[in-house]
């Protein structure tokens, strides 16, 4: 199933695959325009769905700073592009953050 998400009026595809023996769960190439997802529980997760939803939130936050123009000023630039703990960061705290900021109506 392949889906669009909207990065700063630039259409990426979301497209969940399976990724078989590989050891990553998930990229972002902003030259095509494109975020991978796994699909396929191959390490038999306990909740994959949300270990998932985690990594789709880190591939559009990459997305997010490659559209900004950050895709190569952080500290692993030469392998990923972005510091992974920053990304990993906002990743994971993000679903607070939203409720944090609509609790005190302020988006």
């Amino acid at each position: 199933m392949v889906r669009t998400v909207n990065i700063l009026g630039t259409e990426y595809k979301v497209i969940r695959e399976p990724f078989a023996d590989k050891d990553i769960d998930g990229y972002c190439d902003y030259t095509s325009r494109e975020i991978r997802i796994r699909d396929d529980n191959v390490n038999e997760v306990g909740d994959f769905d949300e270990l998932m939803r985690k990594q789709l939130r880190h591939e559009i936050i990459h997305a997010f700073l490659a559209e900004s123009g950050l895709q190569a000023n952080y500290e692993h630039y030469r392998q990923f592009g972005h510091d992974e703990t920053l990304v990993d960061w906002f990743a994971i705290q993000f679903p607070k953050m939203i409720k944090a900021f609509e609790s005190v109506n302020a988006l």
